[in-house]
């Protein structure tokens, strides 16, 4: 239920400042996104953490935060 007003996203590349839940300087990997209590459409707020921040909170949300991607299938020939 959480999860619908707490959403976590992971950003394309990291960028390096200020971790906004434990201060520290580091590289950011994911921002979460705050929804409006009464309807969970409008954002309210949001605000930005370091990789193991992003990961804690992913998994009380129960949400993936793995940024892992594995390619498959590939082909040389262009």
């Amino acid at each position: 239920m959480i999860e619908e007003f707490i959403k976590l996203e992971t950003f394309a590349q990291a960028a390096y400042h200020k971790c906004e839940c434990c201060s520290r300087v580091r590289d950011i990997f994911f921002r979460a996104n705050i929804y409006d209590s009464d309807s969970a459409k409008m954002l309210v707020g949001s605000f930005e953490l370091c990789k193991d921040c992003g990961e804690n909170l992913g998994r009380i949300l129960n949400q993936d935060t793995s940024s892992e991607k594995v390619v498959t299938d590939f082909n040389l020939d262009s």
